[in-house]
């Protein structure tokens, strides 16, 4: 997420992001800058070579889409060669902040075009995740991504739990059952905090699992874990993510029961063949290369499923079709 903005990168490009905050003075002269660090977020930025000379146009263009995903907004900074500066934000920003801008992020514009940065400030997650998806739709416009390379990578260590504000819990990031790293367990200790309480600052927080993906040209081929294997380990983890023992044990009594056998270490991998099999043949949509694609309603038009069931099966069923009045 800090290189990619994405748990599933593609890596066929560089562009990737650039942490910002250390390299900024204190006081940059722009406010949103300034109230972004105060409040404890981030200011992330891509660098577009070749893109210094881009078209108000394409700047709302692109402003929009960080918009749509989650952004109060998108900060551009030109630079040629020359050593010009052209942005809505460089009468704002001090000499200071501008150099170190620069200097943070690659140097001068060595393209005859100049080059671009695209900035995010905002909330740790988000500026990631929209600087992210912004980073792979320029990359694919501009051709940075060759077709004919196939570059895999395995993503693993993920957060174990997500704050969700809302319901004032945490939850799971991938799945309930995933065993935390060796070195985490004690982050999931009954001493590292209250865990009936839920606290945002639990220090559980912090806790790594035991999860990995593989990723081909930014797409999750498949995707497994370690589990956990150890009842009281697993209890500990349900009531971070809001269940009570009685609950816990009413919804997975059997598997809870089924560790107090000796239960070895366990974990394992599934691959989605189908996405394998889009890539493989050039396409976007998996729909292009299923078997039995399924409409929207769920019917199966290759197989003409589900079909009408006759008197016999409601009967064995024990079922009726009334029509509604109306």
């Amino acid at each position: 997420m800090e290189r990619y903005g994405s748990d599933k990168p593609d890596i066929r490009f560089a562009m990737e992001l650039i942490d910002l905050g250390a390299a900024l003075p204190e006081s940059t002269g722009f406010k949103v800058f300034d109230e972004t660090r105060a409040s404890g977020g981030r200011i992330r930025a891509i660098r577009v070579a070749g893109r210094g000379g881009i078209t108000r146009s394409d700047v709302d263009d692109l402003t929009e889409r960080a918009k749509r995903y989650g952004a109060n907004g998108l900060v551009w900074i030109a630079l040629q060669p020359d050593g010009e500066v052209r942005s809505p934000i460089a009468k704002f920003l001090s000499p200071e902040a501008t150099t170190a801008l620069w200097s943070a992020t690659g140097g001068k514009a060595t393209h005859a075009d100049g080059d671009l940065l695209l900035i995010v400030a905002g909330p740790k997650i988000l500026s990631a995740e929209v600087l992210g998806r912004l980073r792979v739709e320029v990359a694919l416009e501009l051709g940075l991504a060759d077709p004919d390379v196939l570059a895999f990578c395995w993503v693993h260590r993920f957060p174990m739990y997500q704050w969700e504000a809302e319901s004032g819990r945490w939850d799971a990031t991938h799945n309930p059952f995933s065993a935390p790293v060796p070195e985490h367990l004690n982050l999931l200790a009954t001493t590292s905090g209250d865990l009936a309480k839920r606290s945002e600052a639990d220090p559980a927080a912090g806790a790594l699992a035991q999860q990995y993906d593989i990723v081909l040209n930014g797409w999750e081929l498949g995707g497994g874990s370690i589990r956990i294997h150890d009842r009281a380990l697993l209890e500990r983890s349900f009531a971070l993510m809001g269940h009570s023992l009685e609950d816990a044990r009413a919804k997975f009594g059997a598997l809870l029961d089924a560790f107090e056998y000796g239960a070895p270490p366990h974990g394992g991998i599934a691959i989605g063949v189908e996405r394998w099999a889009a890539l493989l043949a050039g396409q976007i949509n998996i729909r292009e290369v299923m078997a039995f694609p399924k409409t929207q309603s769920g019917s199966d038009l290759m197989l003409e499923a589900p079909s009408e069931p006759d008197a016999k099966q409601w009967a064995e069923l024990g079922l009726s079709v009334r029509p509604v009045k109306s």
